[in-house]
């Protein structure tokens, strides 16, 4: 399982975060041990589970379902502590942020699959993997929403999350496996920086590609 390290991880174009740390979630998922996964050591990720004798060389082609974003229980109302009441969000606000997110975060993973030479899918057919990714316990440290005293906003992470992937044989509906990962997304040397959803936008991008890329990569290399 990889190291933990400390920071941020960044969501949402139009949201003013540079950054989004990946932090344990107020509650880990559980170890699907019951539905004959297996812990796989990996280099790069938290946890990694797969089915035992799956030959993941066999996939080739892809089906990404809708991502699925929630954020932490009690974000909003700390994260309106933190400013003046000009500047608080209200619910839609959030429902925004996990909306786009998820929008975000289909679209990335996807495109990350077929960088990687697979072809993206929507019909379920044999040699056809069915990936479903999901953000959980999502923390926005700085969101920039416009506001009547618009302040320039700065930070070094964006906040917290877990991310998720559940992955399945298309045709048959079997779990093969299921990727646990809380990590970090700023730049090499993190710093202060001034947040606008165009860097938003890109440390998200980078983020979840760099996450779907490690996934690739560990189903790959598996020998079970």
């Amino acid at each position: 399982m990889k190291q933990r390290q400390n920071s941020a991880l960044s969501i949402l174009a139009g949201l003013g975060i540079l950054g989004i740390s990946l932090a344990l979630p107020a509650a880990a998922a559980p170890a699907p041990a019951s539905d004959g996964l297996v812990p796989i050591a990996s280099r790069t990720l938290d946890e990694v589970y797969l089915r035992p004798a799956t030959d993941f060389q066999g996939y080739r082609r892809v089906i990404v379902e809708p991502g699925q974003v929630a954020l932490r229980k009690g974000w909003l109302k700390s994260i309106n502590a933190t400013r003046g009441p000009s500047r608080w969000l209200v619910q839609q606000d959030a429902q925004d942020i996990t909306d786009a997110a998820a929008v975000s975060l289909s679209k990335t993973v996807a495109e990350t699959f077929r960088a990687r030479g697979y072809e993206v899918v929507t019909a379920p057919a044999p040699g056809v993997l069915r990936v479903t990714p999901r953000v959980t316990d999502l923390t926005v440290n700085a969101p920039d929403i416009a506001s009547a005293n618009m302040q320039a906003l700065y930070s070094v992470d964006a906040g917290e999350a877990t991310l998720t992937m559940e992955i399945r044989d298309a045709a048959s509906g079997a779990l093969l496996g299921q990727i646990v990962d809380r990590g970090t997304a700023h730049e090499l040397s993190p710093r202060i920086n001034r947040t606008f959803s165009v860097t938003n936008a890109f440390w998200f991008d980078a983020l979840f590609t760099r996450w779907t890329n490690n996934c690739i990569a560990d189903l790959e290399s598996a020998r079970l």
